[in-house]
């Protein structure tokens, strides 16, 4: 018995072993099977249908990989993944298989128009996503009820884009701006007396640069913490980055890697700028919870202490926002994720949008002397004299600025803002249908394409609806040469007056609908003025001296972010 016991053993030992070995090579071949019979079965299902009658179904696109289907591919590309797959269904609406769930993707410029004004869509989910990324871990935002959900998303929101805020916050603006551009640069040696825009952007005063004072910079570093600035100080007033000046920073980290949050990547995943993400968003969140506190207080006229002054300057939008929050029981830290998103929304777009705007003009500098000869009358840079100050050290620069004659008179400062838009961003409106719609494209739509007669498709209650402006903007069929950086294409001349207006035509760079952007009218508004004033105070050229390398693309959850930053030398013009 007892051989015969340690042979039976050794037999079972050595058929374990043995198996053990064939485990990683048999999954390995279940794995490959699965995704070769998911492909075949997707395949099939992605065929349109040879039927003539409309409307048709919203066929899929093929996919190799169950649950993830077109995951990985989007993420890493998502422009380039929905043109090659617009091409290869040869259709205006098509399905993209992600996270176990299809998303019905529309590159038709009048469908999109189409569901952008329709009622049975909603962006809820998007929202709340968004704000499960922004820290809402516990649902406090997400759960309210369907009244104060509308109030605190929608609502409050809204006011953004309505009188009197528009009008308040553009005055705002333009005196920040004409007592900031001037020190866009301060050519101050020691971070500690610099800007805070400047501490981040490595600069260096040039000392063989003649009478006029120069110095070296990264250029989107150096913008979009200067955009930064004033956009939060616009909305949140100057206390907040005085008490909290690594604000920004910390949003520029978390926005780096905000598509990854917002698909639901933890924080322990190995994967680069993670981690980092999810601790300067925990460091927003508490700067937030503090900041609400403290208006809190004041708002009851306590003393909110040393570290907040007055908070008179906080934008009315805001104040409403805090004061509805504790209106609905939040606490400070339950309301920070809804504040972040704020913070986040106004400022992230628009930071980069106004870099590639900069680059664009001077990388071009007869469009950049046409531009500023447009705008002379309304936008003037100029140093007072030591005679007109009676002062025996000079003045630092001066700028005037006419918002209303910027707006109303320069189509092409707002022709160039638009072709930038169209260039350098590639927004995506996300919605899920309330109820059942049928939509159909335009027969100028057809025109543009190879079929000869208008397609309708029937999307269902509940199904996910991508809408990819990004596609649309660089499209051959609607933009010619649409790699060109062209500003004309946007200016339409009244033929009965002759005058000249820019119209942003198909191009949505902000969303759209009930859902959109709401701050693009003030977003318009304050790149447009900075980029006049801009122009006006300094002269930027790359090290070289050359032409700009208009740097290369790198993805983002809006606009793009530039793959490299930009040295450059920037010297003033007064």
């Amino acid at each position: 018995m007892g051989k015969d016991g340690l042979s039976t053993d050794g037999l079972i030992q050595n058929a374990w072993s043995g198996s053990s070995e064939l485990v990683w090579p048999l999954l390995a071949t279940v794995l490959v099977l699965c995704c070769i019979a998911t492909r075949i079965i997707s395949g099939f299902q992605s065929r349109v249908d040879s039927k003539t009658e409309q409307p048709q179904s919203v066929k899929t696109l093929p996919y190799w990989f169950p649950w993830l289907g077109h995951s990985l591919s989007f993420v890493w590309d998502h422009v380039s993944f929905t043109e090659k797959s617009r091409d290869y269904m040869n259709a205006s609406v098509f399905g993209s298989y992600m996270g176990g769930t299809k998303h019905n993707t529309i590159v038709s410029p009048s469908m999109i128009k189409s569901i952008m004004q329709s009622k049975a869509t909603t962006s809820a989910p998007l929202v709340n996503r968004a704000l499960k990324a922004f820290g809402d871990d516990l649902g406090s935002l997400r759960d309210l009820n369907t009244t104060d959900y509308q109030v605190f998303h929608h609502k409050l929101p809204n006011l953004l884009m309505r009188e009197p805020f528009i009008t308040e916050a553009s005055e705002t603006t333009i005196q920040l701006l004409k007592r900031e551009v001037p020190n866009f640069v301060t050519f101050c040696r020691s971070v500690v007396d610099q800007t805070l825009w400047e501490r981040g952007s490595d600069v260096e005063v040039v000392d063989d640069n003649g009478d006029k004072p120069a110095c070296e910079a990264n250029l989107f570093d150096l913008v979009r913490g200067f955009i930064g600035n004033i956009t939060t100080t616009t909305l949140m007033g100057q206390a907040i980055l005085e008490a909290f000046p690594s604000l920004l920073d910390d949003l520029w980290v978390l926005d780096n890697r905000f598509p990854l949050l917002a698909i639901g990547v933890p924080r322990w995943a190995p994967l680069p700028g993670v981690p980092a993400a999810y601790a300067a968003r925990d460091r927003i969140l508490n700067s937030l919870a503090a900041y609400q506190q403290a208006f809190l207080q004041w708002d009851d006229g306590i003393d909110p202490g040393v570290k907040f002054r007055d908070l008179e300057d906080v934008s009315e939008p805001l104040k409403q926002r805090i004061r509805t929050s504790k209106n609905l029981g939040l606490s400070p830290r339950s309301s920070a994720p809804g504040h972040l998103s704020l913070l986040w929304a106004m400022n992230v777009n628009s930071s980069n949008i106004a870099f590639w705007y900069l680059v664009r003009l001077y990388n071009d500098p007869t469009l950049l002397e046409e531009i500023r000869k447009e705008i002379s009358p309304y936008v003037k840079a100029h140093r007072p004299s030591r005679e007109e100050t009676g002062f025996p050290f000079e003045e630092p620069p001066r700028i005037s600025l006419n918002l209303k004659g910027l707006l109303d008179s320069c189509p092409l400062l707002k022709a160039s803002f638009y072709e930038t838009l169209r260039l350098d961003s590639a927004d995506m409106s996300f919605r899920k249908l309330t109820s059942d719609l049928t939509i159909t494209e335009s027969n100028e739509d057809v025109t543009n394409s190879d079929r000869t007669k208008p397609h309708s498709y029937k999307v269902y209650k509940g199904e996910s609806l991508i809408l990819h402006h990004g596609v649309l903007q660089n499209d051959s069929r609607y933009f010619s040469n649409p790699s060109q950086f062209d500003p004309l294409r946007f200016i339409i001349t009244d033929p009965e007056t002759g005058e000249k207006k820019a119209n942003m035509h198909t191009i949505h760079p902000f969303g759209g609908g009930m859902s959109g952007c709401k701050g693009r009218t003030f977003a318009e508004r304050q790149l447009l003025a900075f980029t006049a004033a801009m122009i006006v105070m300094w002269d930027i050229e790359p090290m070289d001296g050359s032409h700009f390398t208009v740097p290369r693309h790198r993805q983002s959850s809006g606009a793009y972010l530039p793959k490299n930053d930009i040295r450059v030398r920037i010297i003033a013009r007064v």
